[in-house]
């Protein structure tokens, strides 16, 4: 029961508010500012989403408020007032800081007195760099970021800072690449009135250890997508169905193996296994048709597995006198050898997401569905119950039918969809494969799982590999272009477009690995052309990242598949040269920054002079890197950035750049022409192509 005396301890702010009338403290003991660019950008993209839903969701036009979490904080009194001691919250607390203190300044919004009002609002006990930088942001807003001290900080305030741009030069919202979100004034306006923070005061003399000592041993919430189980199964009458459900349901959350390995080989009185019966004699194809063949096979596998239990019993007396092959007398599993764990490029949620959108039979496309507003199914997983709620009645067949279509998208995302596998690199989040599952077979060895190249010769009757499709490599490229792109698990459309495609053959486990090919580069073609402008490809930072994957992902098909005389029509000959040399051991990384090769903010003091910004943000003058490696380069020069970094694992634009720059004696005026034509002729040479006769 809330009493009177605690309501005050429970109370809804704005962001307003928070920062209005009240100052806040981060104690020495909290760890330092630590959010990352995917926390930020989710900060970021909910608070907009809040804002567009709200504006389409009321019924009135008062906008909906939206709750952020929770700010427990320790209140402590003094003569001078109230200071808040922050005990859980800070980090939201100081990224929605930075935002008031950055966005403003971009957007040409003062708050009414920026610096009036966020000016000693957040200090940090012990941390003089943190308290520092956040003054100077509340003070000089944007044009203070360079100067900050704090890595974290500064690091955030640039993502704030860029989403700001994005939406002051006008980013068409449509066509805002998914990783890089836009913060508009709207934006900033809705954050401040609209977006509430429970903020909970604990009561006075209260024992923080003890306090902390119960918030990290306190029982796990149920998620979303355990919570969506529940509903879908009540909708099943017969326990079986039910039992068939949870059995599909529990194999899919299992993302790091193959789907096949959920499923047991246990043969019973010589009947065929249940991995046999659903992915066939190979065990390398889906053989039901529909959620009612699914649940039959399933039923008849537990009905049998109960009748045989009996089998499992061995005498002592034969443990002691004679050998017993285990696994002949009771049909267990063989050990599947199917490699190391993978990494899936989406959740379980997200998967959910997909397979409603398949189920409910919805296309998308990049020329009119980017924004997202029409109707569809999200692929966010913070909307995973809404999104099914929306979708009546749920009736026993629709779930059935739901169950198969999750295992059989399981079943063509492990086969024909990149992961990742671990290596003693350390790079395995970026060490693309495209493996299909197999029966091995192989002397004693008769029914073990293994993996091999998705699009590859095989030789059935002695069941040798006898090497890679050519189409192998293109479709692992061309999806890891998109991968790179999209690097959020949510909202991977181009991930949907592809699993949609792969629904739609006629056989699911012998798709053809040139046309997949040629539908993602269909696909590629389509994203491009809704991005492309004079201005977006001129427009320095804000030019989207797939523009320079898609250009990356050309460069490399010109050298790997394409003729010598559509290289050389092309590009000029030094060009060609270069694109040689780098093409063989180039892989699609998270690059995720938009770098200007020649700075914008040169050494002045070493002579080095400013370029005209029509200059400096013309796309011969840009390329992409990972943001880590944008902040010690920022300012330095070509011939520098050339030479103090090693080419291999930057992206071709750069190292076509940095091989042009050396040959040389300056990066100047017609250096950057000359490379931009080039670059974005091959841009229009994509464009220009029919569909019907991609590559």
């Amino acid at each position: 029961m809330i009493t009177t005396a605690s309501v005050d301890w429970l109370r809804p702010l704005s962001v307003r508010d928070i920062f209005e009338t009240d100052s806040y403290r981060v104690p020495l003991y909290q760890r330092s500012y630590a959010w990352t660019e995917a926390e930020i950008h989710t900060l970021l993209r909910d608070i907009r989403d809040a804002r567009l839903d709200s504006r389409v969701q009321a019924a009135s036009h008062e906008r909906r408020d939206y709750y952020i979490g929770s700010l427990v904080v320790n209140a402590e009194r003094s003569a001078e007032g109230v200071v808040y001691e922050v005990v859980d919250g800070q980090q939201r607390l100081t990224t929605l800081f930075i935002i008031l203190a950055v966005v403003p300044s971009i957007l040409g919004n003062d708050l009414g007195g920026r610096a009036g009002m966020l000016n000693g609002r957040l200090t940090f006990e012990g941390r003089a760099g943190a308290e520092e930088d956040l003054l100077r942001l509340a003070r000089d807003g944007k044009s203070a970021i360079e100067r900050l001290s704090t890595d974290g900080i500064r690091h955030a305030a640039g993502l704030v800072a860029t989403a700001a741009e994005r939406a002051r030069h006008g980013v068409d919202e449509r066509v805002a690449t998914l990783t890089q979100p836009l913060f508009s004034a709207e934006d900033l306006e809705y954050l401040l009135d609209n977006v509430k923070i429970l903020r909970s005061e604990l009561p006075q003399g209260t024992d923080l250890n003890h306090y902390f000592e119960v918030m990290n041993t306190r029982g796990e919430q149920l998620e979303k997508h355990e919570i969506l189980k529940s509903r879908l199964i009540s909708a099943l009458d017969d326990a079986g169905d039910r039992e068939n459900f949870s059995q599909v349901w529990d194999a899919c959350t299992v993302l790091d193996r193959h789907i096949q390995t959920q499923f047991s080989t246990k043969q019973v009185s010589g009947s065929q296994s249940v991995r046999d019966r659903i992915f066939g004699r190979d065990w390398d194809r889906m053989t039901p048709d529909n959620g009612d063949e699914l649940f039959n096979v399933l039923r008849d596998d537990r009905e049998q597995n109960a009748r045989g239990q009996v089998s499992e019993y061995i005498r002592l007396s034969d443990v002691l006198t004679k050998s017993i092959d285990r696994a002949e007398q009771s049909g267990s599993d063989d050990g599947d050898s199917d490699g190391s764990a993978y990494g899936a490029i989406v959740d379980f949620p997200n998967l959910l997401l997909h397979v409603l959108k398949a189920q409910q039979k919805e296309s998308f496309t990049w020329a009119s569905d980017l924004d997202d507003t029409g109707g569809g199914v999200r692929l966010e997983d913070k909307y995973l119950l809404s999104e099914f709620d929306r979708v009546r009645p749920i009736s026993a067949e629709s779930v059935r039918h739901f169950a198969f279509l999750l295992l059989k998208t399981r079943f063509l995302m492990d086969t024909y969809v990149i992961r990742t596998q671990k290596t003693t690199a350390g790079d395995d989040e970026e060490n693309w494969v495209l493996h299909r599952a197999f029966k091995y077979s192989s002397g004693k060895t008769k029914r073990q799982l293994s993996a091999r190249s998705t699009f590859s010769a095989v030789d059935k009757q002695a069941d040798d590999r006898l090497g890679d499709d050519p189409s192998q490599r293109r479709v692992l490229m061309l999806q890891a272009m998109f991968q790179v792109t999209d690097t959020r698990r949510a909202s991977k459309y181009f991930l949907y477009q592809l699993l949609s495609w792969l629904h739609a053959q006629e056989d699911s486990s012998r798709v053809d690995g040139e046309a997949f090919a040629r539908h993602m580069e269909s696909l590629a073609q389509d994203r491009l052309r809704a991005l492309y402008t004079d201005a977006t490809l001129h427009g320095g930072t804000q030019v989207p990242n797939f523009v320079f994957n898609v250009l990356d992902y050309e460069l490399w098909r010109l050298v790997r598949t394409s003729g010598t005389n559509e290289l050389d029509q092309l590009l000029g000959t030094d060009t060609v040269i270069a694109l040689r040399k780098s093409a063989s051991h180039f892989r699609f990384r998270y690059r995720t920054s938009v770098e200007h090769f020649y700075p914008v903010m040169p050494a002045a003091e070493q002579g080095h002079l400013d370029l005209p910004s029509e200059l400096s943000n013309h796309f011969g003058n840009l390329c992409i890197m990972s943001r880590s490696e944008n902040s010690r380069r920022n300012n330095l020069m070509p011939k520098a950035k050339a030479e103090e970094f090693a080419f291999t694992g930057q992206s071709l634009k750069f190292q076509l750049m940095a091989e042009l720059s050396l040959r040389a004696p300056e990066w100047n005026s017609e250096q950057i022409h000359t490379h931009g034509d080039e670059m974005v002729g091959v841009l229009e040479y994509v464009l220009e192509k029919e569909p019907d006769v991609l590559p």
